[in-house]
Parts: structure tokens; C-alpha cells; sequence
């Protein structure tokens, strides 16, 4: 349950120095520490949803940095709280006194993804939006991105709910006609409520078989790139990429180790991983290497072996 009286606050952008960095703060007293710590009369001043210029300050009146303080009254905001977003200079110490001002004033730390729980909790979105939050974050390629952007708009929620509407609905059909026999109420055929159900299994099949591709959008095919050694592993993992990223020799193995880097072939993310060259050895470091490819070709989801050198690029 969320704490009424709690008002949370964190930095919004990635950690690191940067133009601008966003501070966000959620609850029903973010305007009261927002007065403490802002020149006196600054929050009257506040519209909603506009950007107005000001300082924050340190408890003896100095500056620590000129902002755009952004207000969000409920319920229209992310939270569905009220709800502050603080724009000011992107650097690390900037952001950490402005925190520790805040917290200093009233607010609290807020939890990791504390945010997007509150907007869970208080109807904002559901639980399938809530996860899709960081999917669209994550995402790596367009694909992904295009199946977070669905998600979170709603999309999974929707069947989901038109599902449980139609299977509360034959429970409905089916109880009413056993508790009130006497009632002019006409039954389904047999034929027709088992219809409905095997409709409604088979819509919750496609969505539960959705999971493994959503995954893979997710995360990326990983696709270890194995065979010999000298065959040109290394040299295609370089080509896909367009730089040189392994250590490319007419050596037989001069890959030790598995080199992973990520690339996106038409819309979708593949996890490239060059292995060493398989073969027998007697090279400790090598057999380890030999191993770690073994290891790779179990986890791969797809993966590339070449017995024969491949032609030319």
C-alpha cells in the first residue's frame, strides 16, 4: 500500500554528467517541501503543467541551482499523485545536493521503480503497462521497441480484459441457470458454451505463445558464431559490425575468449558471440576457451558453424 504521508523523490535520467538531468517528486506534500526549499511566495506562483523558472536553495538562503520546476496535480500526472519535476544542470554533484536538499526538506528516497508502482496502485496502468515501462526503456532494436510502445499503450491489457469479460459471462450464464432453474432464463447449448470456452483457450494459448518471441525482442537472438579455428569467425563478426572489434591473424588460436557485441538486421537485435576455435589441444588457456564455447553453443539461440573457410568479403 502506498503511504499517504510519504512524498518520494529520485532523479528521473540516467545517473552521469549531462546538459539537464530531471528530478521527480510524487505525493500530496511535494509543493510543501518545494516552498521550504525555493525563494519565499515561489510555489503560489506554480501552473499546472508549466515550466517556471526558479532556484533551489540551501538552508541559509544560497543557491545551489537554477531550475524549471514542472507541477502535475492529481490526478493528472504519471503517479496519479501530485506530483514535481525538477529540470537543472546535469552534473553528478549538482543532482546529489539537490536530492540531499529535498530529502532535507521532507521528501523521502524513492524505492527503485517506486514511481511506476504508485501509477500501478492508483489505476494509472496496469500491471502489464507497468512491466512494459522498462521494456520501452531497454529497448534494442525497433522491433522491440514497436512491442513495448504496443504493450504499453495497452494493447496486452485490453485482450486480457475482453477475455475474463467473456469467460465471466458464460460463469455468469451457467450459474444463474443452475440457481434459478424456475426463472425464464434460456440455457446455451452444451455445444455452445464449450465453443466460447475453446475460443477463449485458445485466444490465452496465442497470448501465453507470444511470451518466448517477446523475449527474444527483448533480449536480443543470441548467435554464436562457431567452428575450427582460422575459418574466419573473427573476421565475420568484424564485417557485421563494421569496425574491428576481435583480433584477426592467420594464428590458430588467437581467440581465447568469447568477444559479444549487439547488432540490429532489420529491426531486430542480434547478440553476436565469436568463439574460440573448436580442436583438440593441449594449450590449457586454449581448452578453456574451447570450453567457454561449448558453454555459448548451449545458451545460443541461433548460431553460425563453419566447417570450410568462408569466401572473400
Amino acid at each position: 500500500m502506498i503511504d499517504p504521508e510519504r512524498t518520494i523523490a529520485a532523479q528521473a535520467t540516467a545517473a552521469g554528467q549531462g546538459a539537464i538531468a530531471v528530478i521527480r517528486m510524487s505525493g500530496t506534500r511535494c509543493t510543501d517541501v518545494l516552498g521550504i526549499c525555493t525563494p519565499v511566495g515561489f510555489p503560489a506562483r506554480l501552473r499546472p503543467r508549466c515550466a517556471t523558472l526558479t532556484h533551489i536553495l540551501e538552508e541559509d538562503g544560497s543557491p545551489i541551482d537554477q531550475v524549471l520546476v514542472t507541477h502535475f496535480p492529481a490526478p493528472a500526472s504519471y503517479t496519479g499523485e501530485d506530483t514535481v519535476e525538477i529540470s537543472c544542470h546535469g552534473g553528478m554533484l549538482v543532482t546529489e545536493r539537490l536530492l540531499k536538499r529535498l530529502y532535507q526538506c521532507g521528501a523521502s528516497p524513492a524505492e527503485p521503480g517506486e514511481f511506476t508502482k504508485r501509477a500501478f496502485l492508483n489505476g494509472r496502468m496496469d500491471l502489464t503497462q507497468a512491466e512494459a515501462v522498462m521494456d520501452v526503456i531497454s529497448a534494442g532494436s525497433d522491433l522491440a521497441l514497436k512491442a513495448a510502445q504496443s504493450q504499453l499503450n495497452g494493447s496486452i491489457g485490453a485482450r486480457v480484459d475482453e477475455l475474463k469479460d467473456e469467460l465471466v459471462h458464460v460463469l455468469a450464464h451457467v450459474e444463474a441457470y443452475i440457481d434459478f432453474p424456475d426463472e425464464d432464463i434460456s440455457p446455451d447449448t452444451a455445444s455452445a458454451l464449450l465453443s466460447r470456452l475453446a475460443n477463449a483457450q485458445e485466444q490465452l494459448s496465442g497470448l501465453l505463445g507470444s511470451a518466448a518471441a517477446g523475449r527474444l525482442l527483448r533480449e536480443g537472438i543470441r548467435t554464436a558464431i562457431a567452428g575450427p579455428p582460422n575459418v574466419g569467425k573473427s573476421s565475420l563478426l568484424n564485417t557485421l559490425l563494421g569496425y574491428e572489434r576481435a583480433i584477426v591473424s592467420n594464428i590458430a588460436g588467437t581467440t581465447r575468449d568469447t568477444v559479444e557485441e549487439s547488432i540490429q538486421i532489420a529491426g531486430l537485435a542480434l547478440r553476436l558471440i565469436d568463439t574460440a576455435g573448436v580442436r583438440e589441444s593441449s594449450d590449457l588457456i586454449e581448452q578453456a576457451g574451447i570450453l567457454r564455447t561449448s558453454r555459448a553453443l548451449k545458451r545460443q539461440t541461433w548460431f553460425w558453424k563453419w566447417r570450410t573457410p568462408p569466401p572473400p568479403f
